[in-house]
């Protein structure tokens, strides 16, 4: 009788101990899969509707807010030179002021890392751009027709290449946002 006390005890007490103490934010896709979680102790990496980027560490998740500790390194200088000193601060902020949440393999502590996401369509709107005006220009210097000698194909041809590098920037950034590809769900903890 004893030993089924103490099992019941120790049972009820490792529940106790191992139950989460915080609420907690899931971010699911449109048909209820799950795409990640947070909670305590998890890094988070965000931008909020007015431009604020959060890059650090969950403390807390309480009352629809997020409690987040930052760290910022930097040069600071002494009467030696310079040393590194480390800055950390803690904020809070809502959760429904998050309009982005960077949390595919795509980001590398808050930017987009990769050739075909970042590097690819500024090329492109540059490259465009630029050949167009550099040919407009040389098209007033001249003092030729914009139509003579077939510079309307490759004109076209350039405005295509812009377009297509503002479309890429346009459709990466719709699809990061909340409420384009995933939705978010607060998690209320019943203590």
């Amino acid at each position: 009788m004893k030993q089924a006390l103490l099992l019941i005890l120790l049972v009820s007490l490792a529940e106790v101990t191992l139950s989460q103490t915080s609420d907690f934010i899931v971010l699911r896709k449109h048909n209820n899969r799950t795409l990640k979680t947070y909670y305590p102790g998890v890094f988070i990496s965000a931008v909020t509707h007015n431009g604020f980027t959060i890059n650090g560490y969950i403390k807390d998740i309480r009352h629809d807010s997020i409690i987040i500790q930052q760290q910022e390194r930097q040069l600071q200088a002494t009467e030696f030179g310079t040393t590194l000193d480390t800055m950390a601060y803690t904020i809070g902020i809502d959760y429904r002021q998050i309009k982005k949440f960077q949390f595919t393999r795509q980001y590398t502590w808050g930017r987009k890392k990769g050739f075909a996401q970042v590097t690819l369509p500024a090329l492109m709107k540059v490259g465009g751009l630029g050949f167009i005006l550099l040919e407009l220009v040389n098209t007033a210097y001249r003092k030729e027709s914009v139509t003579a000698n077939n510079k309307v194909v490759p004109l076209t041809i350039a405005a295509g290449v812009a377009a297509t590098g503002f479309a890429l920037t346009h459709f990466q950034s719709r699809a990061d946002k909340v409420g384009g590809k995933y939705k978010v769900v607060y998690v209320k903890n019943s203590r």
